[in-house]
């Protein structure tokens, strides 16, 4: 049961959602549907030092004997099925359906201090029977839908929006600002993550023409999924070595980690063009999220924001927080805000009208990004090494890139190199690094 308070969500810090009387800072997660919280009976690894869970302190908890397991493309999530008073901003859900979290493996809370995941894709892929926090949500909304963008971490003046019902006037004051694309089903039969087509991918205005697509019945496009729960771009081997290749010395792969790195002071403006049926547009990245930084640093080196990971049978390509997020830039006393925001996301499920769609509002300026990136990094050392005019995708040298992905919150964007993935391992979908895993 929802009790509409207000009409619209904003959560600029914090994250923090109410089970019951405690209040608990959650990952807002497009690349899973359950909402699970730490219980204080977990005394996993990851569990320390951060809020969990106590029975002890509320009077509506009903907890099940069913058991529910989550696997992650990297860690994984076990407990009992409870309901609850939930509370999100202004939305309170009664008997609300969630999962008290006994054990965790390799989810790396700890070093964050989040204590659970809230999922926000479709109700097909959740583990936990009942409705999902966003179902109730959306069942008392005349327009079902939410909108994120992702702040940096670095930068308080970045900040997180989410919305639900309503747009966030800072970005659009209606539909017609977003390029709108239909969700795609594609390799299912019904809807699951939140998929578009993706159709090519530019360097420096370079054409990468990408491989076929490894999804099912899928022709002339590759698949796309949105995803929160990610922090770097990752593609099929293939194309991300055709890629990085395309940039000569100034890329490189680690023969220890496998992922691909990139000169620190490297300035690349890669652009993904999503559409269908001759309608398509391109949606550039800060070339700060390209060299990352922040991620991993060394002798001039930087992580790679585009990886491989051939792992996800549910699309080619999981788009994370590189794409999604704000990268506002300070240098000396110049402060480039609201410039290097990649994308303003919107997030519609389906209703009388139409089916699930994603809008999409392109926020980087190609020239305000490259002048911050060069005061910020310097001279490019490698200029004589760029894309060239049209770029192909060649076969993979056949080493297994062991990628380092990444957890982001929505309030803020996770630095250092310690980097997991939350994207659930379903429907064929396998755990990174490892043997496939079938559920």
């Amino acid at each position: 049961m929802l009790e509409r308070l207000l009409r619209r969500l904003s959560i600029i810090s914090g994250c923090n959602s109410s089970v019951g009387a405690q209040s608990f800072p959650l990952i807002l997660d497009t690349g899973s549907s359950d909402l699970w919280v730490i219980s204080n009976e977990c005394d996993s690894a990851d569990c320390a030092n951060v809020a969990r869970y106590s029975r002890a302190f509320s009077s509506n908890l009903s907890i099940s004997q069913t058991p529910f397991h989550i696997d992650y493309l990297s860690g994984s999530v076990s407990g009992l099925m409870a309901s609850e008073t939930i509370s999100l901003g202004p939305y309170r859900l009664l008997s609300q359906v969630f999962g008290l979290a006994n054990s965790t493996d390799n989810i790396k809370f700890s070093s964050e201090g989040n204590s659970g995941i809230l999922g926000l894709a479709f109700p097909s892929e959740a583990s936990m029977s009942g409705m999902t926090v966003l179902q109730s949500i959306f069942g008392g909304l005349d327009d079902p839908y939410f909108t994120i963008i992702l702040g940096s971490k670095l930068n308080v003046n970045s900040p997180s929006s989410f919305t639900l019902g309503q747009l966030d006037r800072s970005y659009a004051t209606d539909f017609s600002a977003f390029f709108s694309i239909p969700v795609s089903k594609a390799g299912a039969n019904d809807y699951t993550y939140w998929k578009i087509p993706l159709l090519y991918v530019t360097i420096n205005s370079s054409r990468l023409s990408l491989s076929p697509s490894s999804v099912q019945g899928i022709q002339g496009s590759q698949i796309a999924v949105l995803d929160t729960g990610t922090t770097l771009a990752l593609g099929p081997t293939r194309d991300v070595q055709a890629f990085w290749s395309s940039v000569g010395s100034a890329a490189r792969n680690d023969p220890i980690t496998g992922t691909w790195q990139v000169r620190c002071e490297k300035a690349l403006i890669v652009g993904f063009v999503f559409g269908q049926g001759g309608s398509y547009k391109e949606f550039l990245l800060d070339p700060a999220d390209i060299s990352w930084e922040e991620g991993q640093s060394k002798n001039g080196w930087c992580l790679g924001g585009v990886q491989a990971n051939d792992e996800v049978d549910s699309g080619d390509w999981l788009l994370g927080d590189v794409f999604l997020r704000v990268n506002t830039i300070y240098y000396c006393d110049i402060t480039f805000d609201n410039l290097f925001q990649n994308v303003y996301s919107l997030y519609h499920a389906a209703n009388s009208s139409s089916g699930p769609w994603i809008g999409l509002i392109s926020t980087t300026n190609r020239d305000n990004a490259l002048t911050a990136f060069r005061q910020s990094r310097g001279p490019d050392l490698n200029s004589l090494s760029s894309p060239v005019t049209q770029i192909s995708s060649v076969v993979a040298s056949g080493i297994r890139y062991k990628l380092l992905c990444g957890i982001s919150t929505l309030c803020g964007f996770i630095g250092g190199a310690v980097l997991v993935t939350l994207f659930r391992a379903r429907h064929g979908l396998s755990a990174a690094f490892g043997k496939r895993k079938q559920k």
